[in-house]
């Protein structure tokens, strides 16, 4: 049980750091930081048109808050939202050009980060992914959620 403890204080020191870095990174790189908007534009740059119900679903984000970052999106000019086909009661998310290269510049500095990886080798980082895959697979399964929810 105590290296459970020590595993999951080492995890949430890495994702503090990994935000940190990013953060930091932002921070310098930008005059406007983009924290909290990045998965955001992420998402919407590979979802155009998606309604606000379903990023906040897929980000599992409560809808005011939700609400709160895309209403912060369309003032800095980032979004646009125009009424669904779908369902004209909604409206759909779409990014301004200014809104495609903060989602690229967010991503450039996402794969910047990724390289903390880089002290281990080929076979460290296989077994990494292997562990993480099993506990995302029973994290998952102990919250029952299946790839359909996604």
């Amino acid at each position: 049980m105590k290296a459970n403890m020590e595993i999951m204080d080492q995890f949430f020191l890495i994702s503090r750091l990994i935000h940190r870095k990013h953060y930091q990174k932002n921070r310098l790189a930008q005059k406007e930081s983009f924290r909290g908007q990045g998965r955001v534009l992420s998402l919407l740059n590979s979802h155009p048109g998606i309604c606000q119900k379903e990023l906040s679903e897929f980000l599992d984000v409560r809808s005011q808050s939700m609400g709160e970052v895309i209403s912060k999106l369309e003032r800095n000019g980032y979004i646009t939202r125009t009424p669904s086909e779908k369902d004209h009661r909604s409206m759909s998310i779409f990014l301004t050009p200014e809104g495609i290269a903060a989602a690229k510049f967010m991503e450039h500095n996402i794969q910047d980060s990724a390289t903390v990886f880089d002290c281990l080798n080929e076979e460290e980082k296989n077994n990494l992914q292997q562990y993480l895959s099993r506990i995302i697979c029973q994290l998952e399964n102990a919250l029952n959620i299946d790839d359909d929810s996604e």
